[in-house]
């Protein structure tokens, strides 16, 4: 009796046994093939996106836009984020702070260019351009900037398109920062070279990573602000040159 019980425990401890292999198998394969779905999905997002970036012409979306509201003067896309969008520029920096392209009020405007800054000088001498977003907090408008405050981030996202109607162009990112309104970043007005070069040292001085990107005095510059709430008065700021082709 007692060995026909050991027989009956041992068989119930084997079943149990096999049935516990079996759902670990179970799970290991699952889990193998979720890692691997994961990987083949964001590569071909990756993919798509490459494509996407390809196929696109964003001067031809800035030109038909600029059809239908004369205010668009440009297209900004950093990849990686949401930042996919219309530039607009009117005479004054205070006309799409808190209306939208239809003049309607908004609590958060619209993306746009300093009303100070000629977007038709892109390719000459001391010319920096300043693009304003608000930070919603959430991934809309310019909040995605704060992305670089991750510097694995910044590694694999140093470029920047911006096209107008006269061109695609590419930026280098060079600095990234929080500062406050003390800071006269958005200095447009430069007496002379020297003074230009001046101002483009004390950016480079400001970033919280050492990107290692030259800038001179040659250097056409794009500055993209955002409001940055854990300082008084604070700022978040990226900063990059034009790639020259």
């Amino acid at each position: 009796m007692i060995n026909l019980k050991k027989r009956r425990n041992t068989r119930i401890l084997i079943i149990l046994i096999s049935i516990f292999a079996i759902a670990l198998i179970g799970f290991l394969i699952t889990f193998y093939f979720t890692i691997n779905s994961g990987n083949e999905t964001q590569e071909q997002n990756n993919e798509n996106e490459q494509t996407q970036g390809a196929i696109r012409n964003l001067q031809e979306e800035t030109i038909a836009l600029n059809k239908q509201y004369n205010d668009v003067v440009g297209w900004l896309r950093i990849s990686g984020t949401s930042i996919d969008t219309a530039i607009y520029q009117a005479d004054n920096n205070d006309r799409y702070l808190r209306n939208d392209k239809d003049n309607k009020e908004t609590r958060w405007g619209e993306n746009f260019l300093d009303y100070r800054c000629d977007i038709n000088k892109i390719n000459e001498p001391m010319q920096h351009y300043i693009i304003y977003g608000h930070n919603t907090e959430v991934d809309t408008r310019f909040t995605p900037l704060f992305n670089y405050k991750d510097e694995e981030f910044f590694k694999n996202h140093q470029n920047i398109e911006f096209s107008t109607l006269n061109g695609n162009y590419k930026f280098q990112i060079f600095a990234t920062y929080s500062t406050n309104t003390d800071f006269f970043y958005i200095d447009t007005n430069f007496k002379d070279i020297n003074e230009y070069e001046s101002f483009l040292n004390s950016l480079k001085a400001k970033s919280e990573y050492n990107t290692n990107v030259e800038v001179t005095k040659d250097d056409v510059i794009l500055t993209l602000s955002t409001c940055d709430y854990s300082i008084e008065n604070g700022r978040y700021v990226v900063q990059a040159k034009l790639i020259k082709e």
